[in-house]
């Protein structure tokens, strides 16, 4: 019997894919990436944007007539399924599973269930965040992805989160720090600490920043990551603890998602422009060399060209290195789906306006890096032919030749000969 896992949205989804593997594993499915070869394709999904939803529907269609040719369970999981729940069979009634995203461990009732009838399980059950580690088929060859809280309290009016992962619920800390510290037993030296706002972890009197120092403690990991932040909810604890520690990489992702006060305040983020800067400010005051990257989106309901300046000028004053922008996309049931829409082609004007002041700022922050020698670590072949890939501390892509053979899972030292778009070129120095 085998398996095939496809996977859309973000880290966490990565690793409920992982999760769902090693489930599948201990059944005694084999993993394969060919359709025809798997006994059970499962599609896990986001539904953060309307264009993945769409695209999961039109590949579940796509795979209907390998159904029909052979014995097949079909799967449609995440955040769609969550979303869509009952609707799913109305929309592809050769559906034979829907699973959302906490219902992971009990993926084996319902694959049994799934061979005699339609089988379905979106309760959001709190036990997902104490899925057993070992039972992880971790396919990440660099870092180990660790779930410390699952769920958003927060009702933004654009997002679809608390919807389809639900109320907050925190892992014990104990039991993140064994985790991370098998990760390093298992040859890991990359760790990343995963939450829908992972800031706001807590445990009684514990917060986020004594999480983030026992993690950091453990000896063996060389690289300690976290994401994703809300701004509101970032202790300046946390970046002394960064300025502190060798091992918490001078990374981090602040989503800003608009610059203007109003619309900020129509988004219910909970901060206005100069607070969220003066976060930045005082950040940046910490950790001089720290990358930041935020998430920012063009079109949200009613926006006027006055609001969209004032994001272009949250982008000029931040100066991310990386930046992951999307035009407004509608979420049902959100209370911003019922707004007044900005015209799309004026969102897309305003969209490539925003990109382009962003390659201007990322193509002068890369070029900086020119001539200096950073620590990598090795991720793998580069789709540059001939090349290998790894990232920095501060999570930028480098490509780089070398004279000798370089292990994955590795760090080496590489000069910075020029930047590119989105990446650096070096060589093994």
């Amino acid at each position: 019997m085998k398996y095939l896992i496809k996977t859309w949205g973000c880290q966490m989804n990565a690793l409920d894919s992982d999760k769902m593997a090693g489930l599948l594993q201990g059944l005694g499915y084999l993993p394969t990436e060919e359709e025809r070869e798997a006994d059970v394709i499962l599609l896990n999904t986001c539904s953060v944007r309307e264009g993945p939803e769409n695209k999961v529907f039109t590949e579940l269609g796509r795979l209907q007539p390998l159904k029909r040719s052979k014995p097949l369970i079909l799967g449609l999981v995440g955040c769609v399924a969550q979303q869509e729940k009952e609707q799913v069979f109305k929309r592809a009634p050769y559906v034979d599973l829907v699973m959302g995203p906490r219902g992971v461990r009990h993926l084996p009732e319902l694959l049994a269930q799934a061979r005699n009838q339609r089988a379905i399980d979106t309760q959001f059950h709190d036990d997902s965040i104490l899925f057993p580690d070992q039972a992880i088929a971790r396919t990440n060859p660099t870092k180990a992805y660790i779930t410390v809280m699952e769920g958003c309290n927060k009702r933004c009016t654009f997002c679809i989160v608390p919807t389809t992962r639900g109320r907050e619920v925190y892992r014990p800390l104990t039991d993140i720090v064994q985790e991370a510290r098998r990760a390093v037993d298992g040859g890991y030296r990359e760790v990343e600490l995963l939450g829908q706002n992972v800031n706001c972890w807590r445990e009684g009197a514990r917060r986020f920043v004594d999480l983030l120092a026992a993690v950091s403690d453990i000896k063996g990991i060389r690289r300690l990551r976290f994401t994703t932040s809300h701004p509101r909810h970032f202790p300046i604890a946390v970046a002394d603890l960064m300025a502190e520690r060798e091992n918490l990489c001078p990374y981090l992702h602040l989503p800003v998602q608009a610059g203007s006060d109003r619309i900020l305040k129509l988004m219910r983020r909970q901060y206005d422009k100069a607070w969220y800067l003066e976060l930045v400010r005082r950040i940046r005051e910490r950790i001089p060399h720290i990358a930041l990257s935020t998430d920012v989106i063009v079109g949200f309901p009613s926006e006027t060209e006055e609001d969209f300046q004032h994001t272009l000028d949250v982008v000029r004053r931040a100066e991310y290195d990386t930046l992951f922008s999307f035009r407004y996309s509608p979420r049902p049931g959100t209370p911003a789906a019922g707004m007044e829409p900005v015209p799309e082609a004026l969102a897309r004007e305003r969209h490539q306006r925003l990109l382009d002041l962003q390659l201007e700022i990322q193509t002068r922050r890369f070029a900086a890096m020119e001539g200096r020698v950073v620590e990598v670590l090795v991720e793998g072949g580069s789709k540059k032919g001939g090349q290998i890939m790894g990232r920095t501390p501060d999570n930028k892509v480098v490509n780089f030749s070398a004279s000798r053979p370089v292990d994955v899972n590795t760090f080496v030292n590489v000069r910075i000969t020029r930047s590119a778009v989105n990446s650096l070129v070096g060589e093994l120095a």
